[in-house]
């Protein structure tokens, strides 16, 4: 039955209708966005930018309004989980709350902007939207990418420094290219950062180190991995679906089954499957040819002598195994025997001791995306998708659909001497230009939709004819040509969206709003929403007193306990860390965080679902993660508040939810508190244990978990 249903599926894909290829400009974000009039609303007085006009004209047409603006303390918690990922500080609410200057909001919007924990937050969201992952993949093998963590420091750095949005996708599609970079020249540092960036292009899970298998399979393996390069590229830059192409014509998109193969040509000449190189050795060492010469010498050296030093020893352990009985003897039991074996042994280990100390620090490297054939291969369509059947041959370009009289894809002539291609840096200049029709959007819906839960458009990763249908279409370009002529800058972007009465409006919804906008799309009030898995992780270390804030660096691994659960050994180093530092590995992602729905990144993800379920509250409940933070905030509140039970109170809440408790909660933790008391009444820890139980239980309150 099931295969007679998707025969019928398939059946009716193939008769529908399908754009024209080549010329369709009809789909609304297939244009290149143009400024639209900002509209003239009745209600004028309750908009404190453009956007809110946007949203208050399709506000009126449902008789609907603006909500009053939220209190200062919800504020500061909206802005500083939205732009960080962590709580406000006492200390922070406390300057805000007594400010009485008229631009009190905006300034505070400005310290967050230029907090160090915001490239943390919104590095993040662009590293889940470009498959980041520590690991491989390849099935249950998912062996470790070791350098791919510098990548995720260039994307933070990036997002910290407010990099123009067009030069910061620039860097990871040639970052290469721009550095000038020539198999066997110099690196310099300078340089390191743009190698970095083009870990964009292998972020594709690649399991070709552990492929094995015959020719067919070990050839299907590569072709996989230029195949999810090209789907993250798509989906991440330009809100594209682009999987249908390698088959056939795509059915909803104006893309032709020979263009999807012109896009694979132009990663083709480092993603060649018949000069491949396995992931693990595509690493580029920071260093000038001189050095790394000098340093290859001198390994070789030491390689030598420790060898020569090894090959005596053994060549003496051989005289003395001269009759029969000696033969099995190892080097332990000759020593024992012979004295001056003994003594020659020793000098050999201290000798071979020095030699190690003296080799030099390992030069270093950096996991990167370059071209190292000048005459790379022509590319080929392979028919009907099948990685053993290539039909004609193809040059590297981009779908006519999307391209326009003044942004076209042309690779320029490569220089005399030049190795790489340079069909990267066309594609570069063509993404991003301000003429593609779907760059700019895609960004702004991506950063509306982590401002307000759901983009404008509620399919980011897919703005064609198969997604959704935008609810503010002419907001959308606004935006999209404001980010433009706003230098590209992502922090600018923010000021204009976090400046909206639409964003300083309180979640309580209208009774009035519950029929005409029951799914609230049209944002009548602020949307609640629960704090997602790393802002959940990291709000518990800072309430507790004990984030570790050092940024950046190799990942913190995790590990599988023996009950199937994934976690970071609280002895471990770094075990505090923010979560963007932890591993990140597809099979093996932290339990608490894959709880509250973290992807496995075994593609793009550009939005996550977000389930309720039981285990979630187990998990808070139960769990070691919670209750050890518990105990941590415990004894911060001992430290800091004394032992009046009151003012724990206070700071408990303040701590955690931002405010002082109402009247009913502070109501609930007295109950609470004499029942923890009764429970464990003649114990000597009982006070500690009663208070560890209500901290456990301020963090798994609605009032810890949701941002209103």
């Amino acid at each position: 039955m099931r295969r007679i249903v998707l025969l019928s599926l398939l059946w009716v894909a193939f008769l529908s209708p399908r754009p024209a290829l080549g010329d369709d400009k009809g789909h609304w974000a297939f244009r290149p966005p143009v400024r639209p009039a900002v509209p003239t609303v009745r209600q004028g007085e309750r908009a404190r930018t453009a956007i809110d006009r946007f949203i208050l004209a399709a506000l009126e047409a449902k008789s609907l309004s603006l909500s009053p603006e939220a209190d200062r303390a919800t504020l500061i918690r909206r802005v500083s989980f939205d732009l960080t990922g962590l709580p406000p500080t006492p200390a922070e609410i406390d300057a805000f709350l007594a400010d009485p200057s008229p631009d009190a909001y905006d300034r505070m919007v400005e310290r967050y902007l230029a907090s160090p924990h915001y490239g943390e937050r919104w590095g993040k969201y662009w590293l889940d939207a470009a498959g980041y992952a520590d690991s491989n993949g390849y099935f249950n093998a998912d062996t470790d990418r070791p350098l791919a963590w510098k990548y995720r420091d260039y994307v933070v750095r990036s997002f910290n420094a407010d990099k123009p949005y067009d030069r910061f996708v620039t860097e990871q599609l040639a970052g290469d290219e721009l550095a000038g970079y020539a198999p066997d020249g110099d690196v310099t540092p300078a340089m390191a950062e743009l190698l970095a960036a083009t870990h964009f292009l292998r972020n594709a899970p690649d399991g070709t180190g552990e492929s094995d298998g015959n020719p067919d399979e070990v050839r299907t393996d590569r072709l996989t991995v230029l195949e999810g390069t090209l789907q993250i590229t798509m989906n991440c830059l330009l809100g594209l679906t682009i999987q249908c192409g390698r088959c056939h014509e795509h059915k909803f998109e104006p893309i032709a089954h020979q263009e999807y193969y012109a896009l694979q040509a132009i990663f083709f000449p480092a993603y060649n499957p018949e000069r491949w190189t396995k992931p693990n050795d595509r690493v580029v060492s920071v260093a000038g040819r001189a050095e790394r010469t000098a340093y290859q010498r001198r390994m070789e050296l030491i390689d030598r002598e420790v060898k020569a030093q090894r090959d005596s020893l053994a060549a003496a352990a051989q005289r003395l195994k001269t009759s029969a009985d000696l033969v099995k003897l190892t080097d332990d039991d000759l020593a024992k025997r012979f004295p001056a074996f003994a003594s020659l042994r020793e000098d050999v280990q201290k000798t071979i001791a020095v030699r190690e100390k003296e080799r030099p620090p390992p030069l270093e490297k950096v996991a990167a995306f370059v071209e190292t054939d000048p005459s790379p291969p022509p590319h080929h369509v392979l028919k009907r998708g099948q990685h053993n059947a290539p039909g004609a041959e193809v040059a590297p370009g981009v779908p006519a659909a999307f391209c326009t009289s003044a942004n076209v894809y042309r690779p320029e002539p490569k220089p005399a001497g030049r190795v790489s291609s340079g069909r990267r840096t066309a594609f570069a200049k063509w993404v991003t230009s301000p003429e593609n029709p779907l760059f700019a959007r895609v960004l702004v819906n991506r950063v509306w939709q982590h401002h307000f839960g759901t983009g404008l458009v509620s399919t980011p990763d897919n703005l064609g004819r198969s997604g959704a249908k935008p609810s503010h279409p002419e907001l959308l370009d606004y935006l999209a040509t404001e980010f433009v002529r706003g230098g590209w800058s992502v922090k600018s972007l923010h000021r204009l969206i976090l400046a909206s009465a639409v964003y300083r409006q309180a979640s309580a919804p209208p009774e009035k709003a519950a029929e005409a906008d029951p799914d609230n799309r049209l944002l009548s009030c602020y949307p609640l929403r629960r704090l997602d898995a790393e802002s959940l992780r990291d709000a518990m270390l800072l309430v507790s007193g004990e984030l570790d804030q050092r940024l950046g660096g190799p990942y913190v691994a995790s590990h599988r306990t023996a009950d199937g659960s994934v976690e970071i050994a609280p002895s471990h180093d770094g075990a505090r860390r923010r979560s963007v530092c932890l591993q990140q590995r597809r099979t093996q992602v932290v339990t608490l965080l894959q709880l509250f729905d973290a992807p496995a990144l075994l593609g793009p993800c550009a939005t996550r679902t977000t389930s309720t379920v039981p285990l979630q509250s187990l998990a808070l409940l139960n769990s070691e993660f919670p209750r050890l933070r518990a105990r941590a905030f415990a004894r911060r509140l001992d430290h800091e508040a004394g032992t009046d039970p009151e003012t724990r109170l206070g700071m408990a809440f303040r701590l955690a939810c931002g405010r002082p408790p109402a009247a009913e909660e502070l109501a609930a933790a007295r109950r609470f508190l004499a029942a923890q008391a009764k429970v464990y009444a003649g114990e000597k820890d009982a006070a500690e244990r009663t208070w560890i139980d209500l901290c456990q239980m301020v963090l798994a309150s609605n009032a810890f978990l949701y941002v209103e």
